[in-house]
């Protein structure tokens, strides 16, 4: 996965704007997955090469959407196994990222994943989407918003722009399979 993952990056034109261990750390967040995979149902994809392709590398061109650069806050809405946000934070460290799952088995593995991956600063929450938007502290609170096969894009907008700043941005992405 890690030689897939640095052609993809090349590809894109990023590897040179990532850091160094971007790759392997990528590799091994896909390899974690996978394993956990067998005991939680995270995704459907289980082929490594086409987890590094369909899950890695399709959130690191997220990269070539806007400007992350300069500590942006950012709400992964839906982050499942954690695509886009935790990709997106592994290739910029300086994004504030938060990951909003319904799920608290998700949630939780996710914040051992976070551990496992030597990620600060990522906060996790357990809740729906659409009560969250309301709270004070979540409302109009980040920079960029992103969500990827989460649910059709008018369901999708309706979900996340609560959460992003005026003249924030919000990012959406359609899978083929999750």
């Amino acid at each position: 996965m890690k030689e897939i993952i640095r052609a993809g990056l090349a590809e894109l034109g990023l590897l040179d704007q990532v850091p160094q261990e971007a790759p392997e750390q990528l590799a091994e967040y896909g390899r974690l997955m996978l394993e956990k995979n067998q005991v939680m149902n995270l995704t459907a994809i289980t082929d490594p090469e086409q987890a590094a392709r369909l899950h890695m590398l399709d959130s690191a061109a997220l990269l070539l959407c806007a400007d992350f650069q300069g500590e942006k806050t950012l709400i992964d809405v839906g982050t499942g196994a954690g695509f886009p946000g935790l990709v997106l934070k592994i290739l910029d460290p300086t994004i504030q990222l938060t990951l909003l799952d319904s799920l608290g088995k998700r949630v939780d593995w996710l914040g051992e994943l976070c551990q496992e991956l030597h990620l600060p600063d990522v906060t996790l929450l357990k809740g729906r989407a659409e009560e969250l938007s309301r709270q004070k502290e979540h409302r109009e609170g980040y920079d960029v918003a992103v969500s990827r096969a989460l649910a059709s894009m008018p369901v999708l907008a309706e979900l996340c722009l609560p959460y992003v700043k005026p003249g924030g941005l919000f990012l959406a992405m359609k899978s083929n399979k999750t």
